[in-house]
């Protein structure tokens, strides 16, 4: 049986316990601390490196029933996208993306954030800088990034949330379970370094004094490519590298603009290729097994394999963003 299919019983297992921890009031939130820890990580050419995830320390709390508004900027999972199961019919907006999850973790530090989720499935940064070209998700003049510009600007004595999570789908169409087209790649990255800061910059122009931002980097949904045959360790070597190099072109552009970048691949640990043995697929490395727990790529059809997180996926993403946060607004 294929090793994909073989690793779907133990998703599955991973999936009912994950749910049962959202259902049962997010228990995940305590461990906030994990984004701060020690990672082992392997870099392109091998060599293995030790980083630490970035996190704010700060000694009070937000006051009680603070509020503020919290804008989500991005593509389809800042739409908390998941499969669906349905034939012609791959995926929907949900309630439990990571926008919903981190909702609940700054309420639990005494933060209000009432949710606005403006994201457009398939935006790339350069879609989402261009205002003359409609798309599916609004008609002209309207485009996500005037929507956004217009609320902030409507909002300016207001305290704020601007989470920003564009660059997926630049590198998206670079892979595939067959390939990773280097040159594409390259082209992705170079794009995103040159017009990531553009975003940032005309953001920040329109949003008040009392707005914070995040940038959002990304895990590895394709290393479970290393679960399809001879070729599959291969290409999942490449789409790590892939996503080594945009995590890295996103993590300078965030720096350049002044506003910090959620690190989801340090506590989603995808660079982290320690071996682990599962009892009904072998020996896998843990970015990998990672990879499967959190997205829907080790499902079969109908609802996989799809890049998009799961609950579990989401919810790790929720906490990285709140581990860049302060306790205090």
């Amino acid at each position: 049986m294929h090793r994909r299919v073989r690793y779907v019983t133990l998703v599955a297992v991973v999936m009912v316990i994950a749910v049962g921890i959202y259902l049962g009031g997010r228990s995940y939130a305590p461990q906030l601390a994990s984004a701060a820890s020690e990672t082992t990580t392997t870099t392109a050419a091998g060599s293995t490196t030790t980083t630490t995830a970035p996190a704010t320390t700060t000694t009070t709390a937000a006051p009680k029933g603070f509020s503020a508004f919290y804008v989500a900027v991005g593509a389809s999972a800042s739409l908390g996208y998941q499969p669906t199961g349905i034939v012609n019919y791959n995926g929907r907006r949900t309630n439990t993306g990571y926008a919903n999850d981190l909702l609940e973790l700054e309420k639990i530090k005494g933060v209000s954030l009432t949710l606005d989720q403006i994201g457009c499935p398939g935006e790339t940064v350069q879609s989402f800088l261009n205002t003359r070209v409609t798309d599916h998700c609004y008609k002209l003049p309207k485009t996500q990034l005037t929507q956004a510009v217009s609320y902030l600007q409507a909002n300016k004595g207001e305290a704020g949330l601007v989470t920003i999570d564009l660059g997926f789908n630049n590198l998206r169409v670079c892979i595939s379970g067959a390939a990773v087209n280097e040159a594409c790649v390259s082209a992705a990255v170079a794009a995103v370094q040159v017009d990531m800061p553009k975003v940032v910059k005309v953001l920040k122009a329109a949003a008040g004094p009392h707005v914070r931002f995040v940038g959002v980097e990304y895990n590895d949904p394709f290393l479970a490519y290393f679960l399809d045959g001879a070729t599959g360790p291969n290409i999942a070597t490449a789409t790590l590298v892939a996503f080594d190099q945009m995590n890295a072109a996103l993590g300078q552009a965030f720096a350049s603009t002044g506003i910090p970048a959620a690190n989801v691949p340090a506590i989603s640990q995808t660079d982290n290729n320690t071996r682990v043995t599962l009892s009904n697929v072998g020996e896998i490395p843990e970015n990998v097994n990672k990879a499967c727990e959190l997205t829907w790529m080790c499902y079969a059809a109908p609802f996989g394999p799809d890049d998009h997180p799961n609950n579990a996926g989401y919810a790790l993403i929720a906490q990285a963003i709140a581990a860049v946060l302060p306790k205090s607004w």
